[in-house]
């Protein structure tokens, strides 16, 4: 087999994500399917942006003790964790942007099953996220621990197999690695090499005897020459000569940056190092030369609406969420005597509502602040998120192949999407599906990305969507009977070089007056434990600033 250079590789990968921005025609468009755009208000965003709603009149001031601004995960967990220790449910308001509550974990559902929006699976919490342990085990995701002391879940809740598989050349393969038709014995080599690498680097521990990738991050071990991996991108570490041989596969190179794509909507030029290699480590690795504690066993929890299942657990665990959707917060005042307020206005009612609070926490996108703080932090430019598209298409029947038969995660190699999962798998082939695609934009500014993004209409981002799965199933559009589309503008934080460990997160952790924040921003890592953790702690905090006796969680 002829070597593939790393500049052959970037070429052929740039060329098809160059499809991002020229949406390919479906042959699907001959017939009529039927689909909307759905998600984010754009108008809403409008208002927030313009400034216009500060001249409005405040028709009613509410005082409540704790207010929550997002009702994200992180918004969620902060009340929950208030709840687990007693605080009155009527003494924690969360507002809420939209219609409903989820955030980037937001669902939906139609006549044949629910389906995700946005983050559809949670993999099995490591030690170090034991707040979200705590609360799988209230809602009975987690039944106990085995004899090792590993977590035991409930089967229901346990991606069964075929979890995953690749296509290319015509046929599915089980597994996303190596692809069916171009993987090579040289492929295999070089993914065990890189392996080993990873083996060498899990064993490190700092004199906290910290794991070198934790989740959450702050938990990671803080030497020297690891934090130096995040100055570097992850494609920068993998050509490295002083760490040995360059990495050159083709089928690997694909492998390593479809996991960032995945996790970061980034390329391997685009990720830290450190980033790239804690989404391979964090959790652990499949190795049985590995402690027991050190190991990934490879248990993903997955729902048909995604992590909007576990949304609908925090609202509505300890007695419930005392809710309030359709809420634009357009000012937050972080030195209100006694505590800090916010204002918001009621698109529904017409109506600007003051909110005074002993304890505000802002729970969403850190770059909104520019919008709503008079003096804004430094450094928000500094946090760059990621723009995604997000389709649900159902189907009369399940989609057919040549090869392994369908799983949760099916993947088209080189493709310049992330693939689709299926949210009715268990259903007979011949039965309606749900299956919901993914496309991260990746190349270019995120600025210019978010543009293209924005200005597709619905037809082209269906068209885009299909043309994708034609590559899979020729003759799909047959069985197509809609095809739904969301925009996500800022859907996940971006760890590029120099941030996770960079001054603007590290400043990000302190309250801004009295206003305490709490979002996977603040980690640098857009993941389901992140966004659960920093709520949690910002819970904690309001606890001991009250004078709460607690046993920490975290």
């Amino acid at each position: 087999m002829n070597e593939v250079t790393r500049r052959d590789f970037l070429a052929g990968t740039l060329g098809l994500l160059a499809l991002t921005g020229c949406p390919v025609r479906s042959r699907a468009t001959s017939r009529k399917i039927e689909g909307e755009i759905k998600g984010q208000d754009a108008a809403r965003g409008h208002l927030l942006r313009s400034g216009e709603l500060l001249s409005k009149r405040i028709d009613e001031t509410i005082d409540v003790p704790v207010l929550v601004v997002g009702a994200g995960v992180s918004g969620l967990s902060c009340a929950w964790r208030l709840r687990r220790e007693g605080v009155p449910r009527d003494d924690v308001l969360v507002l809420e942007l939209a219609s409903a509550p989820g955030g980037n974990a937001a669902s939906g559902k139609n006549d044949v099953s629910p389906y995700p929006w946005g983050a559809h699976y949670l993999r099995a919490p490591t030690a170090e996220s034991r707040g979200l342990t705590a609360f799988l085990e209230e809602i009975g995701v987690v039944r106990g621990r085995d004899s090792k002391g590993r977590l035991d879940f409930d089967t229901r809740f346990v991606c069964s197999e075929p979890v995953e598989r690749i296509f290319e050349g015509g046929v599915w393969s089980e597994g996303i690695f190596p692809p069916p038709r171009s993987g090579s014995a040289e492929d295999r080599a070089e993914l065990s090499r890189f392996r080993r690498e990873l083996c060498a680097l899990s064993r490190r521990r700092d004199e906290k005897r910290r794991r070198p990738f934790a989740i959450p991050v702050d938990r990671s071990a803080r030497t020297d020459d690891l934090l130096a991996l995040d100055r570097i991108s992850f494609d920068d570490w993998l050509s490295s000569p002083e760490r040995g041989k360059p990495f050159a596969s083709r089928a690997l190179l694909w492998l390593l940056e479809y996991g960032c794509r995945d996790d970061y909507g980034a390329t391997l030029a685009t990720t830290s190092a450190w980033a790239g290699l804690h989404y391979h480590l964090a959790r652990g690795l499949e190795d049985d030369d590995l402690p027991d504690d050190e190991r990934d066993h490879g248990t993903t929890l997955v729902w048909p609406e995604g992590n909007g299942w576990l949304v609908s657990k925090l609202v509505s665990a300890r007695g419930g969420t005392r809710l309030e959707t359709d809420r634009i917060v357009y000012r937050l005042e972080p030195d209100e005597k006694g505590g800090a307020a916010a204002l918001a206005w009621d698109p529904v009612r017409s109506r600007a509502v003051r909110y005074r609070a002993r304890h505000v926490v802002f729970a969403g996108a850190r770059f909104l602040l520019s919008h709503l703080l008079e003096e804004p932090p430094e450094g928000l430019a500094e946090f760059e998120y990621a723009p995604w598209l997000a389709a649900n298409v159902t189907l009369d029947r399940a989609p057919a192949g040549v090869g392994a038969p369908l799983s949760w995660d099916n993947v088209l190699y080189e493709s310049p999407s992330l693939g689709y999962v299926v949210a009715t798998r268990g259903t007979r082939a011949e039965e309606p599906q749900v299956i919901t695609w993914y496309h991260a934009f990746v190349e270019g500014s995120t600025l210019e990305a978010r543009r293209r993004l924005h200005s597709m209409s619905y037809e082209e981002a269906r068209d885009m969507c299909l043309a994708d799965f034609e590559r899979a199933h020729p003759r799909i559009a047959e069985s197509v009977r809609r095809v739904d589309v969301w925009k996500w503008g800022h859907a996940m934080i971006r760890p590029r070089p120099g941030f996770l460990w960079g001054k603007a997160r590290e400043a990000a952790q302190a309250p801004i007056g009295n206003l305490l924040t709490a979002n996977s921003d603040k980690g640098g890592i857009p993941i389901f434990e992140e966004a659960f953790f920093q709520g949690a702690l910002a819970g904690e905090e309001i606890l001991a600033r009250e004078g709460k006796a607690f046993v920490s969680l975290l």
